[in-house]
Parts: structure tokens; C-alpha cells; sequence
């Protein structure tokens, strides 16, 4: 560790010891689970499905301009902004990013609950995003709030980031990497990882590509097939070989794996004719060491290697994220550990995570070292989603331990 730039946490001068613990705890004590509480349940409130986040952005744009935060809406789409906000620090240092997404999945079945009518119960907090991440949101507000409150002294910058669009493209990770937050020194992501056994801290995390494969055969009459030639059959015939594609074998990750998630041709009106065009979309997982040029390879070597009549593109369309590794015992993660083991009492988990999050944004394009912590324990993506109440208050003592840190 370069400890001119980033200092261990064990390795702090003595003289500094004792006024550096008054400002830790006078900043913990400013933490408030009941705020934590009350604004997790407003915002579960608020219908914030992908695509629907501006009455959320008003939320949050609302929460800290009362706490005298410079804030701030940027519109990514129509209808549709980023919210950001940034604290400077009395002497130059460090820049430090928080960053949540707004947005939610859509309402699945199964729901016994009105899933925008926040409901505790058996210490759990029930609703739509009530896990993924309103309640990492949340702690990240309480973090601000602390700050704010508690006049914590600081050198650089702490900024914020809640963006939309997480749940589909990455619009909103991508608007920040066109900022000047994208000039910071790490990235903390509120993503529910809360760093046990059951959801590890990731230390990389794979990439994916989608394949957007177009068949073009010839029409014919159906009774007939042998003078055309079958764009569905041809289609069949490459999906059914998917599993000779080639994967390359990662260290870490293992091999990543594929998916066919859409196929449509044929007939739009009833009609007995030989299909001349058909279209299919595979997810592929990629990991380190892939590329989209060489999975388009991939794909092309094994489609040659069928000999169909049919003529084949193979492209790709968005979404596509880059994966990233990021070293154990860099500054960052070196920082978190510490402060894992001081708030929970045990040395948190790693792992190298297939799927996909805001850091391919972050980390996989933008090189800018991303942890992932945030509550954890309630079924995401699920009907019925919930959050353990308990877990709030110690996200967010690692999130003001680990600024406090970082930003000294």
C-alpha cells in the first residue's frame, strides 16, 4: 500500500489517535436509524419502476437540500435524471463517490402485500425495492445527513450519485462517467452485498454481451420446403449447438455461460410458406480475458463450422458491460476489511461475482476501484421483498467509518 496516499487504518500517528476517535464517534453518534427508517419507507412509497424514477429523484433532491447539500438534477433522458450532490472538504484530498440506483423491477406475481405500502413485521421492512436498494439508498442519506450534522471535518470531496436505470442499460452509471465524479478516487455502490458467506464482497465481477443473430433463408411454398430454404430450422440448428461455443476458462471466475432469451419469425398472418428470415438473441456471460471481439468470434467460428444454406449475421446490441478484477489488498478493500471486522467483529468474504451491476460501468470501463455494500438479507427480484431492519445500522457505521477514513 502506497501510504502516502492512502493510509492503513493500524498505522495512524499516536498524536493524531485521540482527536481522530473524538470525530469518529461524534460522527457515528450523528447517525440516525430512525431516519435510516422513515426515509426507506417514503421511498418505498414511491413507484419507482425502471423507466419511472423522476418522483424519487424529487425525493432525494428534496432530503438534501434540506440538509444544506449542494445538489443537483441531470436529465439522462427525457423525464428521467440523476440526482448528485457533493460535499467539499477543508484542504485538498481524496474524492470519494456514494452511488445508488433508483430505480426497481416491475411488480412480479406473488405479492400478498401492496408492494408500495412499506409494512413492518418480525423486524423485517416489506416492499418493492425495500433491499434492492432503497434501503442502501437510505443508509447513504443517513452517511450525508451524519456529515452534516456532526460539521465532521474532512480533506477532499464526498459526492453522491442516485441514477436511474440500473435494472436495464446503465443510462444513469454511464451519464456520471461523463461528470466530474468520474475524477474520483473509489466508488462505494449501496448494491446489497453485505459481505457474509451468503452475498460475498465481490472482487470482480464477469461482463456480458447480447448476440443478435439474423437468419436470412428463402421462401417457398410450405408444401414445398425442399425449393426454399428454412430460416427457423437453420436458427434451430445453431441454438442447438450453443454448447459447443467457445468459452475461455478464467482462474477466478471459472467459465461464463449463455443464455437464448428471445427467437421470433415466421408467418405475421397465417400463411404456408417456407420462413425466410429469422431472429434470435443470446445473453452470454464473459469473463475476464473476453472481449466483445472475441466473443463475436466465438459465435461467427461456430455458425461457419454448421454449414447452413441460411446466411448468418452475427452483431451484437446493447446492453454490453466490460468485466473488471480488482487486486484483494488494494487501498480500498484493504480500508473496508478493517472496518468490517470493527463493526460486525468478523472479516468479511470475498468472491468473484457473475452478474452485473453499475461498477462494469464504474470499474469495468472507467478503472475506478468499486466496493459493493449495502443490506443484504431479504429476496430480491421477489415477490414480497423485504429488508431486515437490523442491517440498516451497521451498513451505515461502515459507510461513515470507511469516508472518515478515506477522507483524512
Amino acid at each position: 500500500m502506497n501510504k502516502d496516499i492512502w493510509r492503513n487504518m493500524t498505522q495512524k500517528p499516536a498524536e493524531q489517535d485521540m482527536e481522530d476517535k473524538m470525530r469518529t464517534q461524534a460522527l457515528l453518534a450523528a447517525l440516525d436509524a430512525t431516519y435510516t427508517q422513515r426515509v426507506l419507507a417514503d421511498m418505498i412509497r414511491i413507484d419507482s419502476v425502471v423507466g419511472n424514477e423522476s418522483e424519487l429523484a424529487a425525493y432525494i433532491h428534496h432530503e438534501l437540500t434540506q440538509m444544506g447539500i449542494v445538489t443537483e438534477f441531470a436529465e439522462v433522458e427525457p423525464g428521467r435524471s440523476n440526482v448528485y450532490a457533493r460535499m467539499q472538504g477543508v484542504r485538498p484530498g481524496k474524492r470519494l463517490h456514494f452511488n445508488g440506483h433508483m430505480d426497481t423491477v416491475p411488480v412480479c406475481s406473488g405479492w400478498s402485500m401492496d408492494p408500495f405500502t412499506p409494512l413492518v413485521k418480525d423486524g423485517r421492512m416489506y416492499g418493492l425495492g425495500a433491499c434492492d436498494m432503497k434501503a442502501g439508498l437510505a443508509c447513504i442519506l443517513n452517511l450525508l445527513r451524519a456529515f452534516r450534522l456532526s460539521s465532521h471535518p474532512f480533506d477532499g470531496e464526498l459526492s453522491f450519485s442516485a441514477v436511474i436505470d440500473e435494472e436495464a442499460y446503465s443510462k444513469g452509471a454511464h451519464a456520471v462517467m461523463h461528470t466530474n465524479f468520474a475524477a474520483c478516487d473509489a466508488v462505494i455502490l449501496a448494491e446489497p452485498y453485505a459481505g457474509d458467506n451468503e452475498m460475498p464482497t465481490p472482487l470482480g465481477i464477469s461482463g456480458k454481451i447480447l448476440y443478435d443473430i439474423t437468419v436470412k433463408g428463402r421462401a417457398a411454398h410450405g408444401f414445398r420446403p425442399q425449393q426454399g430454404i428454412n430460416a427457423i430450422e437453420d436458427a434451430a440448428r445453431i441454438i442447438a449447438a450453443l454448447d459447443r461455443l467457445h468459452m475461455t476458462e478464467h482462474a477466478d471466475f471459472g467459465y461464463g455461460n449463455y443464455c437464448t432469451l428471445k427467437i421470433e419469425g415466421g408467418y405475421q398472418v397465417y400463411s404456408v410458406v417456407v420462413p425466410d428470415r429469422c431472429r434470435f438473441e443470446v445473453n452470454r456471460m464473459l469473463v475476464p480475458g473476453e472481449t466483445v471481439a472475441s466473443a463475436l468470434a466465438d459465435m461467427r467460428e461456430l455458425v461457419d463450422s454448421l454449414e447452413l444454406q441460411s446466411e448468418v449475421e452475427v452483431n451484437v446490441k446493447p446492453p454490453q458491460y466490460e468485466s473488471f478484477v480488482m487486486e484483494r489488498h488494494q487501498p480500498l478493500m484493504d480500508i473496508f476489511h478493517c472496518v468490517y471486522q470493527q463493526v460486525m467483529g468478523l472479516e468479511p468474504a470475498y468472491t468473484y461475482s457473475k452478474g452485473i451491476t453499475d461498477a462494469n460501468v464504474f470499474a469495468g470501463e472507467g478503472g475506478i476501484p468499486c466496493l459493493h455494500l449495502g443490506p443484504q438479507r431479504g429476496n430480491v427480484h421477489q415477490a414480497d421483498e423485504y429488508v431486515l431492519l437490523s442491517d440498516l445500522t451497521p451498513v451505515s457505521q461502515m459507510y461513515a467509518l470507511i469516508a472518515d477514513e478515506i477522507l483524512r
